[in-house]
């Protein structure tokens, strides 16, 4: 099979950018796809993008819109900031191309569904970066629930914490997460990541209740060199979001969630994740906030049938054969494990779509209409 042939807007040549982190370390070595167009603020940036990436069969564009017309272009990935999703992905869909838009797919739940709409309505094959559902730490857990090992499940919970906003003050690199216009923030991003993993292992929400806070109304910026900035900005995102619901098993298991900022506790995990059945108890634990990036520091079973038996099964997490997924950067891992699924076209069961996308951001949504 020909390879997909790609065109990626965002692809810098700092390191620390989201498209050269998780995108293009899977693009440039897969069979499955081609990198044949780059389009960054200019075409003097896109060019210098193919000369440090050595892309040297792709073209340069100044502008999205050229890009979208590019005949060449399969597939049309989507690498920049919540806000400017919608924008630049409409002229593809207008365009009928296969579009990758990562998540959250827009600013706010209604760009999501117009993008989703135009989508449809121009036959366009779509995918959002919601990887945590292909992580290996998410896919073996759901190994083993559907195996039985845990019994019927009662009960599922989740805590953790971003590591972040301690001191009151903003990354400079991050500080738009204070801006809930932007659309990208902790409870879009982190939360919509961690409940969206959640839910491909679980099933989804059949009802649910959200509760937010937004206790640091008034953040400093905290620049690169380590000072902070004088003025301090209006906050309107929540640092602390709670979720309780129901989940469409059977029968219908509890569900509790929360995410807070802050730093988390000396010693201990990010996050951790419990999922306890009638036979036994189920403990994960993340180095990070949650598990779309970064394999689990360990999953423990506690047997009850077994007088409270407690066994490690963190080896049952199957990454795949060789060094295949861990010689990639770890934020490329799972970005990568999509790509590879959009390729077989495994719509729902590896990679969710914009359709999956309006949904998480309806219920997303639900935080900021608590958020005191």
């Amino acid at each position: 099979m020909a390879p997909i042939k790609v065109g990626i807007l965002g692809l810098s040549t700092k390191p620390s950018a989201w498209a050269t982190l998780a995108h293009y370390p899977y693009l440039k070595s897969s069979q499955h796809y081609q990198i044949v167009a780059v389009c960054n603020s200019s075409l003097q940036t896109s060019q210098a993008a193919i000369d440090h990436f050595g892309l040297k069969d792709a073209k340069p564009h100044a502008s999205y819109e050229s890009m979208a017309q590019d005949p060449n272009v399969e597939l049309y990935v989507v690498s920049t900031r919540a806000d400017s999703h919608f924008e630049i992905a409409k002229p593809a869909l207008l365009a009928g191309k296969a579009v990758y838009v990562e998540w959250p797919l827009g600013a706010n739940k209604d760009e999501a569904r117009q993008m989703a709409d135009l989508a449809k309505q121009n036959g366009c094959r779509t995918i959002v970066g919601l990887q945590g559902r292909v992580a290996p730490s998410v896919v073996t857990v759901k190994k083993i629930i559907d195996s039985g090992r845990l019994g019927e499940v009662h009960s599922v919970s989740f805590q953790g914490t971003t590591n972040v906003w301690q001191d009151n003050a903003a990354s400079e690199r991050y500080s738009y997460f204070v801006d809930r216009k932007v659309g990208g923030n902790l409870l879009t991003i982190y939360g919509g990541h961690i409940i969206d993993s959640i839910t491909s292992a679980m099933g989804e929400l059949e009802s649910w209740t959200t509760l937010s806070g937004n206790f640091r109304k008034k953040m400093k910026v905290k620049r690169d060199d380590g000072t902070y900035s004088e003025e301090e900005y209006g906050k309107n995102t929540p640092d602390q979001m709670m979720l309780m619901g129901r989940l469409a098993r059977s029968p219908p298991a509890m569900f509790n969630f929360h995410l807070r900022a802050g730093n988390k506790f000396t010693d201990q995990p990010g996050s951790t994740w419990k999922i306890y059945g009638t036979k036994a108890e189920l403990q994960m634990v993340f180095k990070s906030a949650g598990p779309q990036i970064g394999r689990a520091e360990s999953i423990k079973i506690c047997d009850f049938e077994k007088g409270g038996e407690v066994s490690d099964v963190t080896d049952e997490i199957d990454e795949g054969p060789g060094d295949r997924w861990t010689s990639l950067p770890e934020q490329g891992q799972n970005i990568g494990r999509l790509y590879e699924a959009f390729a077989k076209g495994e719509v729902g069961k590896d990679y969710a779509d914009w359709e999956h996308a309006v949904k998480r951001h309806e219920m997303i949504d639900g935080f900021y209409d608590t958020m005191q």
